[in-house]
């Protein structure tokens, strides 16, 4: 696919085709890397943890108490009743 460089100011850029954008993810921020080939355009991954409070808060909307169930039916009382010293 070929395209123009248009000016932008001082600067150039090109016009991405909406298909484009969609088909590779790209919206807002995106990530310039130089390569012998020339440029690749690739979408800015989102950060680690990110969404974890909304998707913790839909959890406990739905009645799910992820602290509780964390070591639910977990035991090892030969363990404590053998080995364990204070």
């Amino acid at each position: 696919m070929n395209t123009r460089l248009i000016r932008v100011g001082n600067s150039q850029g090109i016009v991405l085709p909406k298909k484009l954008l969609q088909q590779y993810h790209l919206v807002g921020e995106v990530d310039l890397q130089p390569t012998p080939e020339g440029l690749l355009i690739k979408p800015v991954g989102k950060a680690r943890r990110q969404g974890w409070d909304e998707r913790f808060q839909h959890a406990l909307a739905q009645g799910q108490a992820p602290e509780g169930e964390l070591l639910e039916g977990f035991s090892d009382e030969a363990f404590e009743e053998t080995q364990w010293q204070w």
